[in-house]
């Protein structure tokens, strides 16, 4: 088999899904053989048993959504907010001044130390786990915004002034395209975020969602359940994550980064 041939293998689906199938038979004789106590970690098929049945009912669809409602929220106005802060600290040498300051304290901190914060002011809800979300999306997206649009070439700002451009048209005609790469690389890394942020906020200060029920699997000893709830999140976590690709793609298409993609 040529190099090129064993590459293109590698990235296959049947590829992918290799390394996943490997992992599950080692998961399963760990059980088989009792290396592993099975009561704390129980093997994929009782797992895939519990998943089944979860799936015949209506808990894990319910929290599912409900979850999903929460982090899609938070990513939006975390999105939003942060692509126009990013913006203003690009182009605004006096808001750059007051915001840095202010973003480069908290883009290190961890942000699950702020949920009891946001349990004193908002209590015990969605509008915590949406307040944590949406500052764990709100961090990526300026930092990738701003470095997005402070790396426009001075090229091609030269090029649109040379053919007319208004000052007031620089920024949606050559700043943000430029800078839309950076900001859907963003965009990724907060939609990883926002699940992370939601399902652990819901294990503390909600009632309800995935990240409660897999809390009280847990807290109750049914872990074979738990798993199964907690790989429910994973597929869909990289669905969501596909779908965002799929976008990414459709939309810089343009792009010479989306011509590398074909091309490998």
């Amino acid at each position: 088999m040529q190099r090129s041939d064993r590459h293109s293998y590698l990235w296959s689906p049947i590829g992918r899904i290799i390394p996943l199938v490997v992992v599950g038979l080692i998961w399963q004789a760990a059980g088989t053989f009792r290396l592993v106590d099975p009561s704390f970690l129980p093997s994929p098929v009782r797992v895939a048993y519990a998943i089944a049945d979860l799936l015949t009912g209506r808990e894990i669809r319910d929290n599912l959504l409900v979850t999903l409602s929460r982090a899609a929220i938070g990513l939006a106005l975390g999105s939003m907010a942060g692509v126009w802060l990013g913006l203003m600290m690009a182009r605004s040498e006096v808001f750059r001044a007051y915001a840095a300051p202010i973003v480069g304290g908290t883009y290190s901190l961890p942000k699950s130390a702020l949920i009891p914060l946001f349990i004193l002011w908002f209590g015990i809800g969605t509008v915590t786990t949406v307040c944590a979300v949406f500052l764990a999306c709100l961090l990526p997206m300026v930092v990738n915004t701003f470095q997005g649009v402070r790396s426009t070439p001075r090229v091609l700002i030269w090029g649109a002034e040379a053919f007319g451009t208004p000052p007031k048209g620089m920024l949606w005609r050559v700043f943000l395209p430029h800078a839309l790469p950076d900001i859907f690389a963003g965009l990724r890394v907060a939609l990883g975020f926002s699940f992370v942020l939601a399902i652990s906020s819901e294990m503390v200060a909600s009632t309800n969602g995935i990240g409660k029920l897999i809390f009280m699997y847990g807290e109750n000893g049914a872990y074979d359940y738990m798993f199964a709830a907690i790989a429910c999140v994973v597929v869909v976590a990289f669905l969501a994550d596909r779908l965002l690709l799929i976008a990414t793609d459709k939309c810089l298409r343009w792009h010479e980064s989306s011509a590398r993609r074909e091309l490998a």
